[in-house]
């Protein structure tokens, strides 16, 4: 009866995974449309603000639960502020090659962090069928034209980029912990709020500029809507696939990506860049395919150790 329903919760995170991958993979074209507008502090402080306010929609009598406040002022302050934000100036400063593949660093970040710290396990065969995920990831990202890319062209925005992905990957291994205590949603709404909140007031105070015209605002308001739903589909999936598989599967949002940049923005997508979205699937399949049972709990520390 226990394995039935953990078999469930599994099917159900790699579906919850999936989903929120393709709502993270619009994320990247809606951005670069509002930045034409606004800078990035603006954007992502209204972004995650909007995103927020469209969360407390869901259940809004509800309340943090006690004993949640560090879990969403950390969450706030490193999930939904200071990460995106530094990704956003990051690609400011930097290639969109360059950009896209040091992002994929956040698996990476999260996979140490997990190892290291959190005593995560992957088998051998999750393991091998992960590392058919990185190397889709890497062929999707540098088209496998290495020669354009310059780690030192735009040295501060690369900085940026991997400064961001590991922040996040300081959140994903966080985000299992608190999930096993408090309720998803919850989390997700506040988190976004605080974040939003913060960034929102320091560019009111800082005398930023910003504009928003009818059509800028529209394209602001479907961008927060993305977060939202990314967001809650992230920590959702988290919650029940561990932080390493989660984003093992999450790194389809690459793919995603790379097919709202072509209908969307109308960027070019290469055959090699095709072939390496098909190993990213394959692999998420044989990853799911996989799944007997778990191998090891995604946790051995307690909840109450931090």
């Amino acid at each position: 009866m226990g394995g039935n329903r953990r078999d469930s919760e599994t099917r159900q995170g790699y579906l919850y995974a999936i989903l929120g991958s393709v709502c993270a993979g619009s994320v990247s074209a809606l951005t670069k449309i509002s930045l034409a507008r606004n800078g990035p502090l603006v954007v992502t402080g209204v972004t995650f603000l909007l995103s927020g306010l469209i969360l407390l929609l869901y259940q809004p009598r509800r309340k943090p639960q006690p004993g949640s406040y560090r879990y969403l002022v950390f969450f706030g302050l490193v999930g939904a502020g200071l990460a995106p934000l530094m990704y956003t100036l990051g690609l400011n400063q930097t290639t969109v090659v360059n950009a896209s593949l040091l992002a994929n660093g956040e698996v990476l970040f999260t996979t140490v962090i997990a190892f290291a710290i959190f005593g995560e396990r992957l088998g051998r065969g999750q393991a091998a069928r992960g590392l058919l995920i990185v190397a889709g990831l890497l062929v999707v990202s540098t088209n496998l034209d290495l020669s354009h890319i310059a780690f030192l062209q735009g040295l501060a925005g690369n900085l940026l980029i991997l400064g961001s992905g590991a922040g996040w990957a300081i959140e994903n291994n966080i985000i299992v912990l608190a999930t096993k205590r408090f309720d998803t949603a919850l989390l997700s709404k506040f988190r976004n709020l605080i974040g939003g909140c913060i960034l929102t007031a320091i560019f009111l105070v800082g005398g930023f500029p910003f504009g928003f015209s009818a059509y800028s605002s529209a394209v602001m308001l479907l961008l927060a809507l993305t977060v939202s739903g990314a967001t809650i589909l992230f920590i959702a999936a988290v919650k029940r696939l561990g932080a390493i598989r989660m984003l093992l599967v999450w790194s389809t949002s690459t793919v995603f990506g790379a097919f709202f940049g072509l209908t969307v923005l109308g960027e070019q997508i290469t055959a090699v860049q095709v072939f390496g979205g098909a190993l990213i699937m394959l692999g998420v399949y044989l990853l799911r395919r996989g799944e007997k049972t778990p191998e090891a709990e995604p946790f051995v520390v307690a909840v109450g150790e931090l």
